[in-house]
């Protein structure tokens, strides 16, 4: 039997054998009620303040559990929930209760950027009951929101918008928020028989950050959605059959220099059309015509400097994130920043009780840069003609498993080949502390990279990706493994991989020691990696033990020494003994300095370009910093750096190489609809030729500015005036380069 397969074979016989072990699903224990407003009935005026006649008629829930700082107790405050609806929307009004309302942390906040830092409620609304994925609502104190799809295999996924109504109030017993969401804004099956599930969480920060949910979630738990509880009441549910229409008109002016020498100056005036369209309550269909993806947001920076692989970026453009969780899948194989200049898409997506469904057509203009992933780098190849891409993927939900299957294309014109993907995947949810994951791929390839870096059509080449990850944890011990297997031929060209060629397992054993006061949280772990090539050459062998602790300030902090890390760079170069110190800590100070998070690694780092050790580091920082209630301050900083020690080939020692990446992202507040936003990026590249036996670029350097100032009306009613300058240098190899745009957007929804 062979590696790949001895291994998957003790993943499934493990969680088999502890799977026998669990008792079951989480025990409901409680329901919320939902009442039908009277036809008759008055309006509810949504002002935040529950004092319309009709929340007094709605039953109130009130079993509220912390989980954080410390788990499996009654929360400490009282939270109430009352639910309404009516023909067209469900209200969903929460009382949070306050010893000391003047502490409440109510900034002005941009949507989807409530943080931990502020006090907000969050509604996990899952039409279908199967406790897999929901639709989220979150509002802080001050009516700032933040919608989006949460799966508790991925997270949040902020990047869908909804349109709702939400407004809060302060007063002297606490805070007050009053939903009003459409029914349109909801995917459901009106004549399904399972009743909806929901789960409230409230968050506040003081000297502790204090989690509270409906349900009784732990700490443990890898299945948050798994504590939620049964909306009974809500019958005869409209169709939510509706349409929206979003013209984008964006004029812009733009000019690009090398030296002093201006070499583009262009003007334009662009119309793009988005049109989403629900049939019923349960299927959404997205088209667009020459979207407009103009970067209103920057990507943070990232190091890149010092390794050969491509570096994933999330996808941030409207049109793409319609049922965007449904193409999540544990290996990324339909990334939708694949297609780098779509003139024209379309999207089917349908959401039930027993399945998800989503298909993605789109056509992408020529001259996108296509992965061509290795065991020791990511190779890149043009598209010089334009390429059709196709992703549907289809996710069926039996009880506390699901089984899904994904297929991607990508068809390029001029006959110049394809690259086709398709495989299952399963995820089965033993219970809320339980949890194993399988996916398996197949591709087939003839669009090759010719002699001139283009695609063109070549010999067929065929390749598979396998995939599964296994965790249980209860309160004293949490076990995870996870097992990869990627033949060198593999290629997803609608996805993101940046390595191929390899095997890989790896593993984390945590021992929970419980609470020392003043730590809320005492945690030794042990982390181990073994990696091979496609040839069966040891790729990376690591074996780190840490610490972790957590305390006061939603504070926590970690020491790890890797004492014996084996790593190989290039195919036949040598596998290097390495050793590291990795620390870090983060805490949430107070309402000015509401975040502090810093990262660093000391110790044997390798060069990659020079295939040699020297010593160095990285250090990340960054920080939330809330000088007034209007004014956000984000900066962050990382630097990475080599030194080299000296050795026959090059006596000399001193600083090879450092790269830094700084933000500085700052955002006024004028009003809740009006901000101003300014953007600053810098990268700044070095080399000593000196020590080094090659040409190298001694210096580059690029910098960014960006200055919007956002109007927003509504949801999909915007107006952006915008500035944006950028810089790049590199010293010696080429002159310096500056790109130069002012631009105006409009955007309205019909």
């Amino acid at each position: 039997m062979t590696f790949r397969k001895k291994t998957l074979l003790a993943c499934l016989l493990t969680s088999a054998f502890f799977g026998t072990m669990t008792s079951g699903a989480h025990a409901q224990t409680q329901s919320f009620q939902a009442v039908r407003i009277p036809d008759n009935a008055p309006k509810i005026n949504i002002d935040g303040k529950l004092n319309d006649p009709l929340w007094q008629s709605a039953p109130v829930s009130d079993t509220f559990y912390q989980t954080q700082p410390i788990d499996k107790q009654k929360a400490h405050l009282k939270t109430e929930v009352r639910i309404l609806y009516d023909d067209k929307y469900l209200y969903v009004g929460i009382r949070a209760y306050d010893n000391a309302p003047a502490d409440i942390r109510a900034p002005f906040a941009r949507r989807d950027k409530v943080s931990i830092d502020q006090d907000f409620i969050a509604l996990y609304i899952d039409p279908s009951g199967a406790h897999k994925a929901s639709q989220v609502f979150y509002v802080n104190a001050r009516g700032a929101v933040m919608d989006g799809i949460y799966s508790d295999m991925t997270g949040d996924d902020t990047a869908p918008d909804y349109q709702y109504d939400v407004a809060t109030a302060i007063d002297n017993e606490g805070w007050t928020a009053e939903y009003r969401i459409p029914f349109s804004e909801i995917a459901y099956n009106k004549d399904a028989t399972q009743p909806w599930s929901l789960l409230v969480l409230r968050n506040m920060t003081r000297d502790q950050r204090y989690r509270m949910y409906s349900g009784g979630v732990t700490r443990a738990a890898s299945c948050n959605l798994c504590f939620s509880d049964p909306v009974t009441g809500l019958r005869d549910l409209p169709s939510a059959s509706n349409w929206h229409l979003t013209p984008q008109l964006v004029v812009r002016r733009a000019e690009d220099r090398s030296g002093d020498q201006v070499t583009r100056s262009a003007s334009s005036r662009d119309l793009s059309l988005d049109l989403k369209f629900r049939p019923d309550s349960s299927t959404t269909i997205d088209g667009t015509i020459k979207p407009d993806f103009s970067q209103i947001e920057l990507d943070a920076p990232q190091l890149s400097g010092n390794t050969k692989f491509s570096i994933f970026s999330p996808e941030k453009r409207p049109f793409f994130l319609e049922g965007a969780d449904i193409f999540k899948t544990p290996l990324n194989v339909i990334s939708t920043r694949s297609i780098a200049n779509p003139d024209a898409g379309l999207r089917y997506t349908k959401r039930d009780e027993q399945k998800d469904i989503s298909v993605l057509v789109s056509r992408d203009a020529a001259g996108g840069l296509v992965l061509l992933p290795n065991s020791y780098y990511t190779g890149l190849a043009t598209s010089v003609t334009r390429s059709v891409a196709t992703d549907a993927r289809v996710n069926f939900r039996f009880g506390n498993m699901s089984a899904g299957a994904v297929l991607t294309d990508r068809n390029y014109g001029d006959g110049r080949g394809y690259n086709r993907v398709f495989g299952p995947d399963l995820v089965w949810q033993a219970d809320e502390n339980e949890l194993l994951r399988i996916q398996l791929l197949g591709s087939q390839t003839t669009a090759q990279a010719g002699t001139d870096g283009n695609l063109q059509s070549g010999n067929t080449t065929s390749g598979y990706a396998a995939f599964a990850d296994w965790y249980r944890g209860n309160d004293a011990w949490s076990y995870s493994a996870t097992y990869k297997d990627f033949s060198k031929n593999f290629r997803a060209d609608n996805g993101f991989f940046a390595q191929t060629g390899f095997r890989s397992v790896n593993g984390e054993l945590v021992r929970k020691w419980g609470k020392y006061p003043p730590l809320h949280e005492l945690n030794t772990y042990l982390q181990a990696e073994y990696k091979l090539d496609a040839d069966g050459n040891l790729m990376s062998q690591s074996f780190t033990p840490g610490i972790r602790i957590a305390s006061h300030y939603d504070s926590s902090a970690y020491f790890a020494v890797s004492p014996s890390v084996r790593s190989r760079i290039q195919r036949f170069g040598e596998a290097y003994d390495t050793r590291k110190i990795l620390t870090g800590f983060a805490l949430s100070p107070g309402r000015h300095l509401a975040r502090l998070t810093i990262d660093m690694t000391f110790g044997d780092t390798i060069d990659v370009d020079a295939n040699r050790i020297g010593r160095g580091g990285t250090l990340t920082a960054s920080a939330k910093i809330r000088a007034h209630d209007r004014l956000e301050i984000e900066p962050s900083y990382a630097v990475n750096w080599i030194d080299h020690p000296g050795n026959t080939a090059i006596s000399q020692k001193g600083r090879a190489f450092t790269e830094t990446a700084i933000q500085l992202n700052t955002i006024a507040h004028f009003s809740s609809k009006d901000t101003l936003r300014w953007i600053y990026q810098g990268r700044h590249t070095s080399r000593n030729p000196s020590l080094y036996n090659f040409s190298v670029t001694p210096d580059s350097q690029r910098q960014v500015n960006s200055v919007v100032y956002t109007h927003t009306q509504a949801l999909g009613k915007v107006i952006y005036l915008g500035w944006t300058q950028s810089t790049a240098e590199a010293a010696i190899t080429s002159p310096r380069t500056k790109q130069q745009e002012i631009f105006a957007k409009f955007s309205w929804r019909i």
